[in-house]
């Protein structure tokens, strides 16, 4: 099965420039939740369901908690997971954040080489 893909144009909001681009946007064939997964992998391996679940589930706390403790969290074959961070509001002078005024912005995760590996056969098509 391939991934597929509709064109978006760009607007040129900033040279004014006639000439049109467009960026290609994927779009989902659905979502894959922790039930479907843990169900695949429990038929392509020895694990029950259950097991498998609860790994994923374990596996989801052990990030979070070394996160939390400012660690970033590198699975190998899949990736590296980190925080940012931000302040809760625009601050002009510096030394007016405090630990208190920051909050967590977003997880990043960055794909392992292996896994964009593993992905370098990826085919595509156009949404009709």
């Amino acid at each position: 099965m391939a991934v597929k893909y509709k064109l978006t144009k760009i607007n040129d909001n900033i040279t004014n420039k006639e000439q049109v681009k467009y960026s290609v946007t994927t779009v989902s064939n659905g979502n894959i939740n922790l039930d479907a997964l843990a169900e695949q992998m429990a038929d392509a391996s020895t694990f029950n369901y259950g097991e498998v679940k609860g790994m994923i589930e374990n596996l989801t706390r052990m990030i979070a908690f070394h996160l939390k403790d400012g660690y970033t969290v590198t699975i190998d074959g899949l990736g590296t997971f980190s925080i940012t961070a931000q302040p809760n509001r625009e601050v002009e002078v510096p030394s007016k954040i405090r630990a208190e005024s920051i909050k967590l912005k977003s997880i990043s995760f960055k794909p392992s080489p292996k896994l964009k590996e593993k992905l370098s056969d990826i085919e595509f098509t156009k949404l009709k």
